[in-house]
């Protein structure tokens, strides 16, 4: 945690009541978001239990399983699911437009992409199992489910999967959301709560957020957002009404299980409701921040992986991801993380100056005032031609922890402009930076005077995430034996396993 996030908690704390830490949400938030609130039951891993989905507050549809542990019933309730999550994706398949290359064939990318919300990172974690479970299913064979089981369960891999990687939009945790943007008195942990972080940010009219923060503890005034149901109320209520049901469809009393089937209706509406309402309240709290103006170049990249991944479904290549990934793709996959969430960092300090602010708190970055400039300078290249390098001395009292040689970019500066770290002197509290512009500079013929800034000009730079060489990967015939298992499939091919078939979903009676 920065100075200035910590700051603002305990502010917040002081004053009881949420504070911003961000000018822009960095986010994007669809105009028709598919909200889906999973639920699942305590002490029974991997055993949904309803699901209420839809992309309006009012008319959404409550999709219930009247025996969580009946493995027919199970896949029958994630087909339902899967229509009406897959009805929102394959409205995102049907416009698309050319994007231009500047070398061979222009590509084309839909206009548009799957967004679906859940309370906090426990439903993503839910979708993400539910993904597993079903992507290796068939639907044939000694345990067929119904069609589109495994289809539905490749996309939720691919939804879960990108919402690993930082500033994509296509499944994300209102949680998430609304902590990206306010700061609590309460604990990272606390925030995971969609009840109790609305009640610092926006408690009930006529309630005080102390007593706001009491009501979201109480699981009957406010039932868990999800997935996991409260432990007591699976003992004092849910588990004799699937008792009843389960009674009245062995005794073949017909007039008994349609009143039980409504009470079980009745109980799971009681605790998923509350949620839904939430969600929306905390979806319209979202519109009302303005979006940040680099937002919509992560949509482009988020459209872009959606068109990949939805061709290749469409593909005779079309396969389940692979189990587990191998050391090499593992590796793959670290890099392409990592490298997204510097990008997003970078990206959302040069939008958003209270992001600066908090990146310059910890010597992540810097501002200060130009004291001195040598615009016309010039150095030999590789090649010995004179190349213009201007250079910037800033006095700064920010603390710079940026080492020589450090890549830069400035939120101040024309697009393009890129500057590295030659030299840094400390003097008493303050810091003398020399700065030499390596990019957007002109050349000495034609030079781009706007490229250094006049003499007196504040100004902020932060490290350039671009800058870094792409990592390069053995192939898995070269991998290390201490990384590799001779008798497993190549999973980074994306081969299945013998064994994807017999894996069983929680704990089937």
């Amino acid at each position: 945690m920065s100075r200035v996030t910590a700051l603002l908690r305990l502010e917040a704390m002081e004053t009881m009541r949420a504070v911003p830490i961000t000018e822009y949400r960095h986010r994007r938030l669809s105009p028709r978001p598919l909200v889906v609130v999973p639920l699942s039951m305590a002490g029974e891993a991997g055993a949904p239990l309803a699901a209420i989905v839809g992309q309006a507050r009012h008319g959404p549809t409550l999709l219930i399983i009247e025996q969580p542990r009946d493995r027919v019933q199970r896949f029958e309730f994630t087909a339902d699911l899967g229509r009406e999550v897959m009805g929102h994706i394959n409205s995102c398949r049907i416009d698309r437009r050319n994007k231009p290359k500047t070398r061979g064939e222009a590509q084309s990318f839909y206009t548009d992409a799957p967004q679906i919300l859940v309370p906090n990172s426990g439903g993503i974690g839910f979708l993400a199992t539910l993904g597993r479970a079903c992507r290796f299913r068939e639907t044939g064979g000694d345990y067929p489910v119904p069609a589109g089981v495994p289809e539905f369960g490749r996309w939720l891999t691919f939804l879960a999967d990108s919402a690993e990687q930082a500033g994509t939009s296509m499944l994300m945790a209102v949680t998430d959301l609304l902590a990206e943007h306010w700061a609590t008195g309460q604990s990272g942990l606390e925030d995971r709560n969609l009840a109790s972080l609305m009640a610092w940010i926006e408690p009930p009219t006529g309630t005080s957020v102390e007593q706001a923060i009491l009501d979201a503890e109480d699981p009957i005034l406010w039932p868990p957002a999800g997935p996991v149901t409260d432990p007591n109320f699976d003992t004092k209520d849910l588990g004799p009404a699937l008792r009843q049901l389960d009674a009245a469809r062995a005794h073949g009393d017909h007039t008994a299980l349609a009143a039980a089937r409504t009470e079980l209706r009745e109980l799971l509406s009681g605790q998923i409701n509350p949620t839904w309402r939430m969600m929306w309240q905390a979806i319209a709290l979202l519109r009302g921040i303005p979006e940040a103006p680099r937002v919509e170049r992560r949509f482009t990249n988020d459209r872009e992986q959606f068109t990949y991944f939805s061709d290749l479904q469409d593909s005779p290549d079309a396969r389940p991801q692979p189990a587990r990934d191998g050391a090499v793709a593992a590796a793959r996959r670290l890099d392409r993380l990592e490298r997204a969430l510097a990008d997003f960092e970078a990206a959302t300090a040069m939008d958003d100056k209270f992001v600066l602010a908090d990146r310059r708190s910890v010597g992540e970055a810097f501002a200060g005032e130009v004291i001195d400039t040598e615009p016309d300078r010039t150095v030999l290249s590789d090649k010995n031609r004179a190349t213009l390098r201007p250079l910037i001395t800033l006095r700064t009292l920010d603390p710079t922890r940026l080492a020589d040689g450090t890549e830069l970019i400035s939120p101040h500066m024309p697009d393009g402009h890129k500057a590295t770290i030659m030299s840094t002197v400390w003097e008493g509290s303050a810091s003398i930076v020399t700065i030499e512009v390596n990019g957007g500079m002109g050349t000495p013929a034609k030079p781009n005077r706007s490229a250094v800034p006049d003499i007196g000009r504040r100004i902020a730079y932060l490290p350039n995430p671009g800058w870094r060489p792409r990592a390069v990967f053995p192939d898995r015939a070269d991998t290390p034996w201490t990384h590799t298992d001779a008798e497993a499939p190549d999973t980074d091919d994306g081969v299945i396993p013998d064994d994807a078939h017999a894996e069983e979903w929680g704990d089937d009676d």
